[in-house]
């Protein structure tokens, strides 16, 4: 079996590797600052953008760059090399949001997939933890086909910087698992704390409480009940970019001791 990139690949592997290089830039200003300022935020969509690497796990046909789970392994391996997480600005829409009716593609899909609008999703709660089985947060049916939604999400990385959230609560008296898209300014919503890490995130992650927080059934994200099966696809394609990134990141920190080490007069 031949394990060698194809030319294709290849490509795309120097095509993320640049763009992770123009990024990198920006690494000691956000250690230093725990963060980036807008103008650096606008920069780097830029150049997202230019590169083609926006929204790699969405089609082409919506604006994505189409590419495949293995594509967009070898893309996040090489921007797995960024510190501070800045190779979450280079954004990948939960791939939940495919799931959106044409209606809702255009209404928060397309938007995200432009760089124009930022996707966060709420799942974790304080005695749910990784189980979204024990969930917590309801949504109740209300008059003229509306839901009101109540709990509390922790750990909602991206929370500070998007606009709209995706999030899973027990829906109706069958506590169907079900997924709801929630623009951040809905009266109800709050993001009631950020709590602090020892590490450094480009992003945070905020928790946020939902008090009688009314949306339309058109909220509703793949159906109701969906939720448990849509969020698990979610978790294990996030995980596998996980691993992609880890590799990245130990080959800088082997070529950087390296460097070091050779370089090194005691």
């Amino acid at each position: 079996m031949d394990f060698r990139l194809t030319a294709r690949q290849q490509e795309l592997k120097g095509t993320a590797r640049r763009l992770t290089d123009l990024v990198m830039k920006y690494e000691e200003d956000c250690e230093e600052n725990n963060g980036l300022p807008p103008q650096a935020h606008d920069a780097i969509r830029v150049a997202v953008l230019d590169s083609g690497l926006q929204a790699v796990n969405m089609p082409a046909e919506w604006g994505g760059a189409g590419l495949s789970i293995f594509e967009q392994a070898v893309v996040q391996q090489e921007l797995g090399r960024l510190t501070g997480a800045l190779w979450d600005m280079v954004w990948r829409p939960a791939n939940a949001l495919r799931f959106c009716t044409p209606e809702q593609r255009e209404r928060f899909l397309v938007p995200v997939i432009r760089g124009e609008r930022r996707d966060c999703y709420a799942v974790t709660e304080p005695e749910a933890g990784s189980d979204p089985q024990n969930l917590s947060t309801t949504a109740t049916r209300t008059s003229g086909g509306h839901w009101s939604l109540d709990g509390e999400k922790w750990f909602v990385t991206v929370g500070d910087h998007a606009d709209f959230l995706i999030v899973l609560a027990a829906a109706g008296d069958e506590r169907a698992p079900t997924l709801f898209l929630v623009d951040k300014d809905t009266p109800g919503v709050e993001m009631t704390r950020v709590p602090r890490f020892m590490h450094t995130f480009v992003y945070e992650h905020p928790e946020f409480t939902f008090t009688d927080v009314r949306v339309p059934d058109g909220a509703v994200l793949g159906g109701i009940g969906e939720g448990y099966d849509i969020t698990r696809s979610w978790f294990t394609e996030e995980r596998l970019m996980i691993a992609a990134r880890t590799i990245g990141a130990a080959e800088r920190a082997l070529e950087l001791a390296r460097e070091w080490a050779v370089e090194r007069r005691q």
